[in-house]
């Protein structure tokens, strides 16, 4: 269960630094962890995050190996109790390696649009 907790509060994390960014809700998908802990990657925006409040799973997750540790994250839904014993120093290395990844597609896309707008904003 400690993977599932930990994939819902590294998606948290994500979802903060989006905040510090200003992003648009609606308007460019993120990459953030699959809610089963599988650490596969799954591409939704801001809104979508916000509106199945966190829960989000790549096609056909949670995989078998994991359905027990996610349906019991779920049930209990107390995160707090079972992130404390989830590594601080972890925690922080990854919140800086996500808030270094969406500043770099941020700035990619921002990017893009500058080049596919000429110049404009």
């Amino acid at each position: 269960m400690e993977r599932v907790a930990l994939a819902h509060v590294v998606n948290d994390e994500i979802r903060r630094v989006a905040d510090r960014f200003d992003l648009r809700p609606d308007q460019h998908p993120v990459g953030w962890l699959c809610g089963c802990g599988c650490s596969e990657l799954v591409n939704a925006t801001l809104a979508e995050y916000d509106a199945r409040e966190g829960r989000l799973f790549a096609t056909g997750h949670p995989i078998a190996s994991r359905v027990a540790a996610t349906t019991e994250f779920e049930r209990q839904r107390a995160p707090a109790a079972l992130l404390e014993h989830l590594d601080e120093e972890l925690r922080r290395k990854l919140t800086d390696d996500l808030a270094r990844r969406l500043e770099r597609q941020t700035l990619a896309r921002r990017l893009e649009c500058l080049l596919t707008n000429g110049g404009g904003s």
